[in-house]
């Protein structure tokens, strides 16, 4: 990725609206080479070792961290771009990775 898709992508809203509580409050938010196996928040799918992607952490009652795979970030910077819209069907590519990470975590097939 280049260095304004990463900024694209650090700038994308994981939660999609969601604005939590008063308080809750983002703690870190950078692209890293992942050490191990980690699993994706978006996708629910693998993060490989080596493999670059998300990680922020937040504070909310307590601290969580969150990790997207690349394939995910990419997506996210196709949203906030709107490249998604010259395509024949004109789907943010960033809700088909939500949709198959809801349909992962409920044990449908992909």
């Amino acid at each position: 990725m280049t260095r304004e898709e990463i900024e694209e992508c650090l700038d994308f809203d994981l939660f999609q609206g969601d604005f939590g509580e008063p308080g809750d409050c983002e703690l870190s938010n950078k692209i890293v080479k992942g050490q191990q196996k980690y699993t994706c928040f978006v996708c629910d799918g693998p993060i490989k070792p080596g493999e670059i992607h998300r990680y922020t952490t937040w504070k909310f009652s307590e601290i969580f961290t969150y990790r997207c795979c690349n394939e995910c970030c990419v997506a996210m910077v196709n949203s906030i771009n709107g490249d998604y819209l010259d395509t024949d069907d004109g789907e943010d590519p960033i809700d088909a990775r939500y949709a198959l990470g809801e349909k992962r975590r409920n044990g449908e097939p992909a």
